[in-house]
């Protein structure tokens, strides 16, 4: 299963602010099985959007896009989504009494039209509850293609994706099991890695794909398997890691990814320092 990844704002485009949704969508959607195919960013414009549509309808199973979900007028994705769908906006009550009590509720104001418009939906899409927010995500199928729309607020997209995009992933799609193992070296480049265990490195099987992550004085080593088999992947990682730890066990200083170098150089002086 394939996604790709969408973001829509010319603030991203002018370097104005940086893209963390894309990350934080993908992490999501590997630990899920899910593969992102790509990542795009494209320009708050109406024929860019559906020209972006149209390159990936069937070419991947799932398109999410964060942006332009906002209460103002360059907040275009209802309205390019109703296009693209042939479709017309239409309120949502369970959208607009959410909306309402947030403006009237929480801010203690009137609700305004613009407020209100939050409320408009495509008639023909599923409606994702944004309990952090205004703005409803947005999943719309068209041929063998669904099309997710999120709002950019990278709070309000993180809510989405843990609580209606993930879920409504697992239940209604059925995805191989992705698994990765970071090998963490230290204190020889990645031309000399590479040349120690080039032969090891030749002999992996076809599902599991080795990449190079190298930085000054250190290289990572990401070991990706996929299959429909999690113990037979989880075997065969284990099988290589340890073949590897044969060749290059003397510059080898960890395997969690989630801590840093200096973390793990500190944890091994110190328990050499003990012995």
């Amino acid at each position: 299963m394939q996604a790709t990844i969408v973001t829509i704002g010319d603030e991203i485009l002018i370097g104005q602010i940086v893209d963390t949704n894309s990350g934080f969508i993908a992490k999501s959607l590997d630990k899920i099985g899910v593969a992102v195919y790509e990542m795009l960013s494209i320009s708050d414009d109406k024929q860019h959007i559906l020209d972006t549509f149209s390159k990936l309808q069937n070419q991947v199973d799932l398109v999410i896009i964060t942006g332009g979900l906002g209460p103002t007028k360059d907040d275009i994705t209802k309205h390019t989504f109703c296009e693209y769908f042939d479709d017309q906006l239409v309120v949502d009550e369970a959208v607009l009494a959410h909306v309402t009590a947030i403006i009237e509720g929480f801010y203690k104001r009137p609700i305004t039209q613009l407020n209100r418009d939050q409320a408009l939906v495509p008639s023909k899409c599923t409606v994702l509850h944004n309990a952090m927010g205004t703005a409803p995500g947005m999943w719309m199928k068209k041929e063998q293609t669904v099309f997710i729309s999120l709002p950019g607020v990278p709070y309000e997209m993180k809510y989405l994706i843990e609580h209606e995009i993930i879920p409504k992933v697992v239940r209604e799609y059925e995805r191989p099991y992705i698994l990765h193992k970071t090998i963490m070296t230290y204190g020889e480049g990645e031309s000399k890695v590479a040349e120690r265990i080039e032969t090891w490195e030749n002999n992996l099987p076809s599902f599991i794909k080795l990449a190079y992550l190298p930085s000054p004085g250190k290289v990572r080593l990401r070991l990706s398997a996929r299959g429909t088999d999690k113990e037979m992947l989880e075997k065969a990682i284990e099988e290589n890691v340890i073949s590897l730890t044969q060749i290059i066990g003397d510059i080898i200083v960890g395997f969690d990814e989630g801590e840093t170098i200096e973390v793990i150089l500190g944890r091994l002086l110190t328990q050499h320092k003990n012995q």
